[in-house]
């Protein structure tokens, strides 16, 4: 639409404003502007002249055009984008994403097949562009880009954190145009929406007099404005009928403007010029070679009969491409012709076309009924589509051929998982629920309720889709593959809704089968399920299984990542005790998980991370792993992933002592966990909120927390890390709160299993909660005895948490022993590690057992509590304080709050004169403050 008055742009000053704005942010940050409005308004005239002044700003543009003829041709406009970036960028991609990118390009099958490699590879190649220059990608007619360039766009732009700015252009009441989803960042205060308005009378004036010389009489133009809307296009319509017809009556309008158009702008055309002006508004990319073949002229005479039309400003040559000067009249042409004309244009089409996908669709266009060749094609097209890995294509060519009256089983079933695998959940239910029970028993049953099980199971969580994969497992009795794949499916569903036993036996028939079939990948992905569930169950390490699950497993598949042998090593690692081992094991699941774009995998992946960072004191690597999680699965918006990055968040805000974080996080990963019965999953965020309650010193409130925890204890199955980290804090509670009996089976579940399995962690805490028992029980020397035997199984459990735990309670009954100065050595050597780890609320705990150990006058400050007093005082902020004593912000924070008690006070302004007032230093023994000083001294930072 030209809106342009000798090069300028009339009546969209507030657009062109918000357009400059976009750009300046999208320098800096990833920035969205959708635009949207009816056809006509002016939206690509807009855009095209902020694509203009974004080259001249040095950004480099990629732009693509939605077509009405390529929504159904997968990849059509990614491909646009693609082939605007420079080729050295693409060549330093890794290999993969190389070879995912070129099948785009060329429409060859790429590798796997995979739509999320395809994404993870764009957002790749987006991420090298914007280390040189910011980028602007310009998508314009949004509602008409194909689906898998929809997912592949959504998935780059939701991950960018670099330069880059994203235009998108919706037509206003188009079916697709509702779906603006792919369009999100991460921040969606980055995510703006400007709606084109009609333009002004005086602007519309303009418009229609630069293009004829002159405008109609003021009563005409405001007639034309009032008809027209303010839409620019449909106003220069209705003046070029009145300039071609002077004296015409404006208010004899056809029923539509799309009729206006084709009437008054388009006229009449012969038979021939129709034919060809119809095939060349269904044809995707039509050229001229292309054109003239499907209508039986040469391309010299096509350009003839074409030649009206691009002399009425209808349709233009480009090359020898062929496009209509406006994606309206394209699409009102095809609407409005003949049926019989455009089911022809759509069957000699079909005969020249050399792509599949499309010789398919146009095959499908051209009859009202499914002849044996047309719904071949249909199938051959969907095959082809999904060994791209375009799902979302390959279903509808699939719905295509159910429609024209190829309504089977094998269609039905293969629909149903294209849906699947491109994310449409309900489309693929919708297709395989009603008619699932009517399949023949055996195979085909079992494969319904295959597809429905995953289905429901990823939608709406596991624990729904057991009923179905029971029946899936029953129907593939003589089927060995499907029956293992089935098994390790419903093996799932029962651990995720916390019947331990039963996932266990489904994993062990599903391993037996798996060996019948003497398939390498499935028998790898049994032993792996077998590995990890039996280990969760207390059964221990099964180390010849994992060994052969490790030696036969296929790492290029796309499998999920509790049964790839790999990541179930790491966790195995990670529970055993060697944490070095299972960083290392996970960051490749990682990497594989990125690699391919897999969403889901990498959030769980990330919760193990973060619990792994955990137990090697990573803290602030764990807080921020659990806050990228959380990120990308707010993006998914699915059960399973937000479960996971709450529970992480949960964890690494306990560990760093922040309660109210913790408990919030916490609960949104318990509701939504109990929402979908997946009981399992509330286990660890039970354990998180009961750690920092402990860790806060609320131990009835810990103990309530932990109460559905210690109902169902098993002390045979339930003692290793992943099932009773809660142990120790539940042990700490009890005794604390004189129920020491309640005690006594948690701790000789972990002295017992701990020696039977050689677990560190277990012989270390239970002997930590050993002498908590002993303690309570009057027994001082044994209670010392049991936690010198605790620090020497921490020397082989990498956890400076866990022993710093141990030493704190070594110092403490130290101290009830009167071994002072031994009690302080221990206790100082805990409050360091807390602080080094960043353990606000146990470096207080520790630093309040040294004010034990060091007597004072009552209502004195501590040495330590003096001098971060003093420094406030002076105006350093805590900051600067941490810095200069060696201590962690938050622990200066709670030093000063114990001073503004002790000294009466609420306020750092009070702070000065308060301690000028009392004479701090007559509240402080040298003795004491010298030894104090020493102890934050050794005290690295937080």
């Amino acid at each position: 639409m030209i809106l342009c008055v000798a090069g300028v742009i009339v009546g969209r000053s507030d657009e062109l404003r918000a357009m400059q704005a976009m750009l300046d942010r999208a320098r800096h940050a990833p920035t969205a502007l959708i635009l949207d409005g009816p056809a006509g308004i002016g939206k690509t005239t807009l855009l095209r002249a902020t694509a203009q002044r974004a080259n001249a700003s040095e950004f480099l543009v990629l732009t693509t055009t939605g077509a009405a003829a390529e929504v159904g041709l997968a990849w059509t406009a990614l491909a646009d984008l693609l082939g605007r970036i420079d080729k050295t960028v693409l060549a330093g991609l890794p290999a993969l994403h190389q070879r995912a990118l070129s099948a785009v390009s060329t429409g060859e099958a790429g590798p796997g097949g995979d739509e999320r490699l395809v994404a993870t590879a764009f957002r790749a190649a987006l991420e090298a562009v914007c280390r040189r220059q910011p980028v602007l990608l310009v998508v314009d007619d949004a509602h008409w880009v194909d689906e898998a360039s929809k997912l592949a766009l959504g998935f780059a732009v939701r991950r960018l954190s670099g330069p880059v700015g994203v235009l998108a252009a919706y037509r206003s009441g188009e079916p697709g145009s509702r779906d603006q989803s792919w369009l999100s960042l991460p921040n969606s205060d980055s995510v703006s929406r400007l709606t084109m308005g009609p333009l002004s009378l005086g602007a519309l004036y303009e418009v229609i007099a630069d293009r004829d010389g002159a405008a109609p009489p003021r009563p005409t133009m405001i007639r034309i404005h009032t008809l027209s809307g303010g839409n620019p296009f449909y106003a220069l319509e209705l003046a070029r009928g009145l300039h071609a017809h002077p004296g015409a009556d404006l208010t004899v309008l056809p029923a539509t403007l799309t009729r206006l158009i084709v009437g008054e702008r388009i006229g009449d055309l012969d038979p021939v010029t129709a034919q060809a002006a119809v095939t060349v508004a269904i044809a995707a990319e039509p050229t001229v070679e292309m054109v003239a073949a499907a209508t039986g002229h040469c391309p010299t005479a096509l350009v003839a009969i074409l030649q009206p039309l691009e002399s009425r400003g209808v349709l233009a040559f480009a090359g020898h491409h062929i496009r209509f000067t406006h994606p309206l009249i394209a699409s009102a042409l095809a609407t409005d012709a003949d049926p019989a004309v455009r089911r022809h244009a759509h069957r000699r089409l079909a005969d020249i076309v050399d792509n599949p996908e499309l010789r398919a669709r146009h095959l499908a266009l051209s009859t009202p009924h499914g002849d044996p060749d047309t719904l071949t094609a249909l199938d051959r097209g969907a095959e082809t589509a999904a060994a791209r890995g375009a799902y979302s294509a390959a279903a509808e060519l699939v719905g295509l051929a159910i429609r024209l009256g190829g309504d089977t089983e094998s269609r039905r079933l293969r629909g149903a998982e294209f849906h699947f695998r491109a994310g449409a959940l309900d489309d693929a239910e919708a297709l395989i629920a009603p008619v699932v029970e009517t399949f023949p028993p055996g195979l085909v049953r079992a494969l319904g309720f295959m597809i429905l099980g995953g289905v429901r199971g990823y939608r709406d969580g596991m624990v729904s889709a057991a009923g179905v994969l029971q029946r899936a497992v029953a129907e593939a009795a003589e089927y060995p593959v499907l029956r293992t794949q089935a098994l390790m499916l419903l093996a799932l569903a029962s651990g995720l809704s916390d019947d331990m036993a039963a996932c266990v036996d489904h994993a062990r028939q599903a391993r037996a089968d798996a060996d019948k079939t003497g398939i390498a990948a499935l028998r790898s992905q049994a032993l792996a399920l077998w590995v990890h569930v039996s280990f969760m169950y207390g059964l221990g390490t099964d180390t010849a299984a994992l060994q052969a699950a490790l030696e036969i497993e296929d790492r290029e598949a796309t499998v999920p990542a509790t049964l790839q042998p790999t990541a179930v090593y790491a966790l195995n690692c990670a529970w055993t005790g060697r944490l070095d081992d299972a960083r290392a094991a996970m960051n490749e699941v990682v990497r594989r998980c990125a690699e391919r774009g897999s969403e889901v995998d990498m959030i769980w992946a990330a919760e193990q991370l973060t619990m792994i960072d955990i137990g090697r004191g990573r803290y602030l690597d764990a807080q921020q792993t659990a806050t990228e999680a959380l990120d990308r699965a707010r993006q998914l918006d699915a059960q399973l992933p937000l479960i996971s990055a709450h529970t992480a968040v949960a964890s690494a805000a306990a560990y760093q002592g922040d309660v109210d974080v913790t408990l919030a996080a916490a609960s949104r990963a318990i509701e939504t966990a109990t929402a979908a019965g997946l009981s399992y999953l509330v286990r660890p965020a039970l354990m998180s909120v009961a750690f920092a309650q402990v860790s806060a010193g609320d131990y009835a409130a810990a103990l309530h927390s932990m109460k559905p925890l210690l109902d169902t204890f098993d002390p045979h199955h339930d003692s290793e890390i992943m099932a009773g980290a809660y142990i120790p804090d539940a042990v700490e509670a009890l005794t604390s709160l004189g129920r020491t009996a309640e005690a006594e089976p948690l701790v000789a579940a972990l002295e017992t299993n701990g020696a039977h399995r050689d677990r560190p962690w277990m012989l270390a805490v239970g002997a930590r909660c050993r002498a908590l028992v002993a303690a309570a029980a009057g027994d001082l020397d044994g209670a010392y005895r049991h936690a010198e035997a605790a620090l020497t199984h921490h020397e082989r459990l990498p956890m400076p948490f866990e022993r710093a735990r141990t030493q704190l309670l070594l110092g403490q009954l130290l101290r009830r022993r009167r071994r002072t100065k031994a009690a302080i050595e221990a206790v100082r050597g805990a409050a360091a590690a807390f602080d080094e780890i960043g353990s606000p609320l146990w470096a207080a705990r520790a630093q309040r057992e040294l004010d034990r150990l060091a007597p004072r006058s009552v209502g004195a400050l501590t040495g330590a509590e003096c001098q971060v007093a003093e420094k406030a005082a002076s105006g350093l902020s805590n900051k600067q304080i941490a810095a200069a004593m060696y201590l962690s912000p938050k622990t200066v924070e709670m030093y000063l709050s114990n001073a503004y008690r002790k000294l009466g006070i609420r306020s750092r302004a009070q702070l000065a004169g308060r301690l000028h007032q009392d004479h701090l230093a007559e509240h402080v023994e040298p003795r004491q403050l010298a030894e104090t000083e020493l102890a934050v001294r050794v005290v690295p930072a937080g």
